[in-house]
């Protein structure tokens, strides 16, 4: 059995069919084919099952892929293991955080992580929490912070609690209401909120929430922009509810107002995510490690637990 064979299968797996697998592994359909055919030969039973919309793993298969996956990862950990004996930490880095994070928290981490490791090579993206699950399945991305609710790929990606934080009302400066108080939602005037839409893993929460406590709304705008949310509720009488960490930096209440929810909050949780099949390298936990230690040194400024 060859490590290539198991990296297929893995592709296959995630990716749900063998032309997906075969373009993230680089590899011809018919090749991998033929590869998990050999696999299948070799363990005595299919390891899929073929229909028109790709393919589905078999109980075989779904037993051999916590196998192949921990074969892989341990493989990853054995080539990290030796090259960190060369002393200085170097590599090129990918890493996903959503918005949320790249106005708080990213900032200061990368200033301190660059200037401590000048020889890592960092490439953030920015992105939503679908996206950047996608991207590390993938393999795409060396882990990527997202909210609890976007893992619903479950065995598809390794994960590690991270924090978790309360939700906001913003309006824009100016409010009835005081800055930095707690509201009752059901007790205002009916809302005009600002949200992301449904892909965001946020949104399925904040309505449910809004039916729960019989929040009234005037409309809901969809606006998956984050920066562009924080403009149009500075200047107009749309509302929307952020998380605390992104909400610091308005702290003065001087451009826009923050109001944490009275009564049972709007809670969110935030998790790192990382490949099944391979382990962080030695920069990667090192900014992982920084990522988390700014996240927990911003995330209580408001004081409210």
């Amino acid at each position: 059995m060859k490590l290539q064979q198991l990296r297929y299968f893995v592709a296959v797996y995630e990716m749900g069919s063998i032309t997906a697998g075969a373009e993230r592994a680089n590899a011809t359909q018919s090749g991998i084919s033929m590869q998990i055919k050999d696999l299948e030969e070799r363990l005595g039973g299919p390891l899929f099952e073929r229909n028109a919309g790709g393919v589905i793993a078999t109980t075989l298969g779904r037993r051999f892929y916590d196998h192949a996956t921990a074969i892989l990862r341990r493989v990853t950990e054995a080539e990290q293991d030796i090259k960190s004996l060369a002393g200085e930490v170097t590599g090129e880095l990918r890493i996903g955080l959503m918005p949320t994070f790249t106005r708080s928290i990213l900032p200061p981490a990368l200033i301190r992580f660059s200037e401590q490791y000048p020889l890592v090579k960092t490439r953030v993206i920015e992105a939503y929490s679908a996206q950047l699950t996608r991207e590390v399945i993938e393999g795409e991305l060396d882990f990527a912070i997202v909210p609890s609710e976007a893992h619903r790929q479950g065995e598809m990606t390794r994960n590690q609690f991270m924090a978790s934080d309360q939700e906001f009302l913003v309006s824009a400066a100016g409010q009835p209401f005081t800055h930095m108080q707690a509201v009752d939602l059901s007790e205002l005037e009916p809302l005009k909120l600002v949200l992301p839409g449904p892909e965001n893993a946020r949104r399925a929460k904040i309505d449910a929430y809004l039916k729960t406590h019989n929040i009234k709304v005037e409309a809901i705008m969809e606006l998956d922009a984050m920066l562009g949310t924080l403009e149009l509720v500075a200047h107009s009488e749309w509302k929307t509810i952020l998380p605390g960490i992104l909400c610091k930096a308005d702290e003065s209440g001087l451009a826009r107002q923050i109001n944490p929810l009275n009564g049972a909050p709007l809670k969110v949780d935030y998790m790192m995510i990382e490949p099944n099949d391979s382990c962080l390298s030695p920069g990667a936990s090192l900014f992982s490690e920084m990522l988390k230690q700014e996240l927990e040194s911003q995330i209580h400024w408001h004081n409210l637990d």
